[in-house]
């Protein structure tokens, strides 16, 4: 009925789209991270304004943080400490990475292992019932079902899972801009308060 080049194609096919599905959902939440983690220059950081950017718009975390610094240090406001503020803050916008990013992406990435897994015992199974019928042209689809689904989900896996670790060190060197930003704020505090 079919050719072995034929089944071959279809269930290489058939596999790259199982696994192909999961990975570009994640690369997508990845390049939205990219986004969301990169650095703001310190001028922009200083004047970050009170209002979000506009909806569909992915606004720096870097802004974020220094938006809610600044609303929560008002002069004459503060309540607690500014150390415990911007310790407060920080752990704020880890949330939202994780909740928005990391754990998307993680989903995504765990998907793809059961997924090339499904595809080779299916395969496998495959090629343990062409052996029972005689001539059957099954043997080299299920060989390449096997093969291709355990390779892009592993290595759709490792390619999620390395750009979280890239995104997560974009997203600390972003933090450490702020970071800085409020250590000058704070010394510039300590010397009015020295000073009066």
């Amino acid at each position: 009925m079919f050719s072995q080049d034929t089944i071959a194609f279809m269930l290489t096919g058939l596999a790259i789209l199982a696994t192909g599905i999961p990975f570009v959902k994640g690369f997508r939440v990845c390049l939205r991270c990219w986004s969301a983690t990169r650095r703001v220059d310190a001028g922009s950081l200083r004047h970050a304004g009170s209002t979000p950017p506009p909806r569909g718009e992915t606004e720096p975390l870097a802004l974020l943080m220094m938006r809610i610094l600044r609303k929560s240090l008002k002069d004459g406001e503060v309540e607690h400490s500014p150390d415990f503020v911007y310790d407060a803050t920080r752990q704020y916008v880890m949330n939202e990475y994780e909740t928005n990013y990391t754990r998307l992406i993680t989903m995504f990435g765990s998907l793809l292992p059961p997924v090339g897994f499904v595809g080779t015992t299916c395969a496998m199974l495959m090629r343990f019932l062409s052996m029972a019928a005689a001539g059957s042209t099954i043997e080299f689809g299920a060989l390449a079902l096997a093969l291709t689904s355990t390779v892009f989900a592993l290595s759709g896996f490792s390619i999620l899972e390395g750009l979280k670790i890239l995104l997560y060190r974009r997203l600390l060197v972003a933090l450490r801009d702020v970071q800085l930003l409020f250590d000058e704020a704070d010394q510039r505090r300590e010397a009015k308060r020295s000073a009066a």
